[in-house]
Formats: C-alpha cells, sequence, structure tokens
C-alpha cells in the first residue's frame, strides 16, 4: 500500500465453457503476472472458473466438483502470493445453486458471497 492507495486490476482472460482446467490455468497465469505487476486486488467476472453461458451443464455434479477442485488449486497458487483475488464459481448448498464469488488470499478463502441481484 501506497499513500492509502492499493493497486486493483480487473481481468476477464478468453475462458472455454465448461473446461475448467483451462481456465483454472489462465486464472493462475493472470494472478502470477498480477503480481508481478504489483497488483494486490485481482477480480474475474462471475462464473470465470466454468463459464457464465453453461445453462443446463451448471446443474452436472462434475461440472461443479471440477470447479471446487479448480478452487482448491487457486488456493495452493495463492499461497505464495500477497495479492488478494476475487473469481467466480457455481457453488451448490443443501441442493440449491448458487452463483458465487470466492475471495482467496494466501491459501484461505477469506470469503464467498453469492449473487443476489439476478439479470433477469
Amino acid at each position: 500500500m501506497r499513500d492509502g492507495f492499493i493497486k486493483v486490476a480487473a481481468s476477464t482472460p478468453e475462458i472455454r465453457v465448461a473446461d475448467v482446467d483451462y481456465n483454472k490455468e489462465l486464472i493462475a497465469q493472470g494472478m502470477d503476472q498480477a503480481w508481478k505487476d504489483g497488483i494486490q486486488l485481482l477480480v474475474y467476472p462471475e462464473l470465470c472458473l466454468t463459464g457464465y453461458t453453461c445453462g443446463d451443464l451448471l446443474l452436472q455434479p462434475t461440472l461443479q466438483q471440477g470447479a471446487l477442485t479448480a478452487l482448491q488449486t487457486l488456493l495452493s497458487v495463492s499461497a505464495e502470493l500477497p495479492l488478494t483475488t476475487i473469481t467466480g464459481l457455481p457453488l451448490s448448498v443443501e441442493g440449491k445453486l448458487y452463483n458465487c464469488a470466492a475471495v482467496l488470499h494466501q491459501r484461505q478463502i477469506l470469503g464467498v458471497v453469492p449473487k443476489t441481484n439476478l439479470p433477469n
């Protein structure tokens, strides 16, 4: 922090719909580059790990588990970086599916926030 300010960046990688492993790698590369660029807060779009246009695929347990596994990988990446990252993923809680933003910082999930204002 310098003069009470932090450096913030938004990133919109060219993800592949339902290709969680590919998307995770893009996000991890972006995290590394952001750290090298002196970014302290990096924000990704909603459902960035899976893609927003997955539709019914978001209901598939395989895709949901893939997103959770990718989140674990990103937590490991975050362990080495003094960077806070926010990324989007679908989360199933008690049989309900939520479009969430996960806040990651040095191997910790600081919070998970479900989307409350839907576009329709």
